[in-house]
């Protein structure tokens, strides 16, 4: 019994070890730690500027006592394409534009900057994201040394200085710096927009408690331990403290926001913060170490952001991009800031969803702001940077930064569109019809104009690097070129063309260098750069085809500038057929106020193709002579459309002299679809009744069932359906009817033909009319009254037997009169 219990389980015990060590390697495999994440960020990383041509990174200059912020951890990655704010926990840095470069900001102009950002990675732990960091203006006197403090304070705002006294083992007497001090310690004569990680609110106890930045230690006397209060993102729920009129509309203290908020500050002013009390939980709590205050800064124009990772663990979306501009005072307006956050994709191409779909939703705002915050600027010049900080946990993610445009250095947009040729429309984003058709000619039109008002630079050295839409066959002309380039000069009118070979394509992909520059500074160079490239639209399928908007770069040494194609359809091949329906024939009645003739339609395509409920319909329309021209849409999805024509309001004054009373008119009409697919044309036949209408319908035959020669029946009946209706037309009406003697040849029939009511009163309809049926109502409508349809087999027209008849076929007439009651 043992040996049996050995061979079962020893290789069960084996598979266990091998399974259990398999499971452990793959999860070995699949961890980052949050460096690795930072290093596939900086790796993949969209190309910017050479940061070291146009920045500075220098220690702060610090001139207030107690501030333990005194150094500036800032650095360069990727050949200096990348700035790193804050590498580490507690790191904090900043980095000012360079002004002897070239690079600042004129507070007289509208300026842009475009960069993109990274916070980090961790969707579920802001504390792995915090604190954030901000783009900043400033006039501070300390210029390139200018800084503020680490942790909350982003490297821009003042430290906001708790301490406490440290004696045998206890801390005591908790006491917290008051705004002025704060605001010493600030970047001063500033501006930031905030782009905050990590929420730092002293009301929950859910955030970040005091964080300790010093210690000095007293000897025989209490020591003091100095902190930074996590509570910057307070809100003033009680509102005590009024916002000054200087800040922008829509300020308050403190924000929020799941994933981070942005929003505008004025980090030097003494009046930015405030001291709310902490909450209640918090103040009760060891680890805020008895304080039950802590500052909280103003924010305008807070939005919720999606500042981390998004996209999926297969592709992540590290890089977020941001499009600020600076518009400036004029016309006694405020000066405004305007940002767009997550305003394209990291291949370029533009990114207008503003839900949270896909993790990565849009973000645009406008701010009103105060210049006089930046005091008096000598030369209407600026510093302009990012400062940033992380918070205290291990494995933060740094701060990242990649710049595209500088302001005014290099002033330049790109733009994009697509003519059809065929068609003879231009499709840009904002267009509401972006289809071509297989077949068509095109011309991809990408526009790079420099700004010679707002620019102080050529942009030099211009590589492209675009990448053309798909479903489109491009082929190189003649002379083996694929582009064209068309350089114009708006300062002194001078052109010229420069051609591009078509060995720089590659897969759709074109690479190549601009021969010359743009810009204002140099005589040669020119202030607009055309590129053209032809094809033709390519879809064999039998399915339309959705083509994705496609990207296109333009790098020089100081500027990056971006576009990307509109999304557009190529409609597969128009080899369908449009059937038009033969119609019935109709009648109007003539001078009819009310008749519109609207003209039914019915179309149909073969194929399975399908008509979409906005898609055109024109109609070709011929009537005495003259020729119309109607349209609707098929308001239909499926492969057949109705719809109607209304032919009186499309001919007009003239109708009643085409449809003339008691005439027939034939109207021929052929329909075309948007694709330009002509249908078969048909006829209309056209009946102008006059204008009052009487008449009485009965049919042909009043045929009574045989009889035997020796038959008794009072009644014979009628043997087969019989019909009479009256039809009128603002006429109120009176129906009688008679009959003739009932013969055959030369002999009567012993009987009489009667009309029998329902009541059993019978008529004998030989001796005179009997009336049947009336009606006083006047119709505006023409109406059809069918007064048999109450007959039964024992009520109507009978034949009543008077005796015996001698055999054979007897026949009289029955006439039905209907006249005007009035």
């Amino acid at each position: 019994m043992n040996v049996f219990k050995n061979s079962v389980y020893l290789p069960m015990s084996i598979f266990i070890a091998i399974l259990f060590s398999v499971i452990i390697f793959s999860l070995t495999t699949t961890t980052l730690t949050s460096a690795d994440e930072t290093q596939q960020a900086i790796d993949g990383a969209p190309a910017g500027l050479d940061i070291q041509k146009f920045f500075n990174i220098s220690p702060p200059l610090n001139t207030v006592t107690d501030n333990p912020f005194l150094y500036n951890y800032a650095r360069t990655a990727k050949d200096g394409k990348v700035l790193d704010l804050a590498d580490g926990s507690g790191k904090y840095g900043a980095a000012w534009s360079d002004t002897s470069a070239g690079n600042y900001l004129d507070i007289r102009k509208d300026q842009t900057v475009s960069a993109w950002l990274y916070f980090g990675a961790a969707v579920d732990n802001e504390l792995l994201n915090g604190q954030g960091m901000a783009l900043v203006l400033q006039n501070d006197p300390r210029g390139y040394n200018a800084m503020g403090a680490g942790y909350q304070g982003l490297g821009v705002y003042g430290y906001d200085k708790g301490t406490t006294s440290y004696y045998y083992l206890t801390e005591s007497k908790p006491t917290v710096a008051n705004p002025d001090y704060i605001a010493s310690t600030a970047v001063k004569n500033s501006m930031a927009l905030e782009f905050d990680s990590q929420k730092n609110d002293a009301i929950s106890q859910h955030d970040e408690s005091p964080t300790q930045v010093n210690f000095v230690p007293g000897g025989l006397r209490p020591g003091t331990y100095y902190y930074t209060l996590s509570g910057y993102d307070t809100r003033d729920t009680a509102n005590k403290n009024p916002i000054p009129s200087n800040y922008p509309e829509n300020s308050q203290f403190g924000a929020g926001g799941g994933y981070g908020h942005i929003a505008v500050t004025y980090p030097g002013l003494a009046s930015s913060y405030a001291l709310l009390a902490t909450g209640a939980q918090n103040q009760v709590n060891s680890a805020w170490k008895g304080f039950t205050t802590a500052a909280s800064v103003i924010h305008s124009g807070t939005k919720a952001a999606q500042l981390v990772d998004a996209g999926t663990d297969e592709n992540p979306i590290y890089w977020h991009h941001v499009t600020f501009t600076w518009k400036h005072a004029e016309n006694g307006e405020s000066a405004q800031i305007k940002y767009a956050f997550n305003d394209k994709y990291l291949d370029g191409t533009i990114n207008n969803d503003t839900t949270t779909l896909g993790g990565y939703p849009r973000v645009d705002q406008t701010v009103k702001v105060d210049p006089s915050i930046f005091g008096n600027i000598k030369d209407n010049k600026l510093y302009w940077g990012f400062t940033g900080a992380n918070g205290r946990s291990t494995g933060v993610y740094s701060k990242l930064v990649v710049f595209e445009s500088i302001p005014a250095l290099v002033h330049a947009e790109a733009k994009t569109s697509i003519t059809d040729h065929t068609l003879e429309k231009v499709i840009t984003d904002d267009s509401t019809d972006q289809s071509v058709a297989h077949g068509d000619k095109l011309t991809i039109d990408y526009n790079v104009n420099y700004d010679t008002e707002n620019s102080r630079a050529d942009w030099n050295k211009i590589s492209a690097d675009i990448d053309l839409p798909t479903n489109i066959n491009y082929t190189p002309d003649n002379n083996g070129n694929i582009a064209t380039i068309n350089y114009t000069n708006s300062l002194n009118g001078n052109t010229k063309t420069e051609y591009i070979s078509g060995t720089n394509l590659t897969d759709q992909a074109l690479k190549f260098k601009l021969a010359e520059n743009l810009g204002k500074v140099s005589n040669t160079a020119y202030t607009n750069a055309d590129i053209v490239i032809n094809g033709i639209a390519d879809n064999t399928t039998d399915h339309d085809i959705d083509v994705p908007e496609k990207p296109a770069k333009f790098s020089g040494e100081n500027q990056i500038s971006t576009t990307s194609t509109p999304e557009f359809t190529v409609t597969y091949q128009k080899n369908w057929l449009l059937n038009f329906k033969n119609p019935d024939p109709i009648d109007i009645v003539y001078n009819d106020a009310d008749e519109k003739l609207n003209l039914p339609t019915q179309l149909s395509y073969d194929k399975n193709h399908h008509f979409k409920k906005d898609d055109p319909i024109r109609y070709d329309i011929s009537v005495a002579g003259k020729t119309y021209t109607g349209s609707s849409q098929a308001n239909s999805t499926d492969t057949s459309a109705t719809g109607t024509i209304p032919l009186r309001s499309i001919i007009g004054n003239d109708f009643w002299n085409i449809f003339k009373e008691k005439t027939t008119q034939k109207i021929t009409v052929m329909a075309t679809d948007k694709d330009d697919i002509k249908s078969n044309t048909v006829t209309y036949t056209v009946n102008v009744l006059q204008d009052k209408f009487l008449d009485v319908n009965a049919s042909k035959d009043l045929d009574f069932q045989d009889i035997n020669y020796l038959s008794t029946n009072k009644y014979l009946k009628r043997k087969s359906g019989y019909s009479v209706s009256v039809t009128s037309l603002r006429n109120p009406w009176k129906l009688s009817v008679s009959t003739s003697a009932i013969k055959k040849g030369d002999i009567n029939f012993n009987g009489i033909l009667v009309y029998k009511k329902k009541d059993g009163t019978t008529y004998d309809l030989t001796s005179d009319e009997v009336p049947i049926a009336e009606n006083d109502v006047v119709s505006d409508q023409l109406v059809t009254t069918v007064i048999s349809k109450d007959w039964t087999d024992d009520t109507g027209p009978l034949l009543k037997q008077t005796g015996v008849s001698e055999s054979g076929k007897y026949s009289g007439l029955v006439t039905w009169h209907v006249t005007n009651s009035i």
